[in-house]
């Protein structure tokens, strides 16, 4: 499937049950080099939600301060495995499992 990778990005990911997790913020890839090029190969998708922080902080906070309340405010990144979403609909990523099976970064 091909699906253009910037509009992945910001896109809000919903579990198996519904529940939105956080939105994309990072696709991480491999590089395949080849003789003929390089192919880069996403293999994890990084989706982050802030909880309160979102609605606070950005557009007037300090990054570095926002680093530093992440943690405080309830603020959670996965790094799901590309095959574990259905991207059939790329508006509407949809997680094939549910948020309690998700690694935690």
């Amino acid at each position: 499937m091909k699906v253009e990778l910037s509009h992945l990005v910001g896109r809000t990911v919903r579990d198996a049950n519904g529940r939105d997790i956080g939105e994309i913020e990072d696709l991480l890839a491999e590089i395949e080099q080849h003789p003929h090029g390089n192919d880069y190969v996403v293999t994890r998708i990084a989706v982050g939600r802030h909880g309160v922080l979102d609605m606070v902080a950005f557009g007037w906070l300090v990054p570095e301060l926002v680093q530093r309340l992440r943690k405080r405010a309830g603020y959670r990144r996965y790094e799901i495995p590309w095959d574990w979403l259905d991207l059939s609909d790329p508006k509407h990523p949809k997680l094939l499992r549910p948020e309690s099976e998700l690694p935690t970064e």
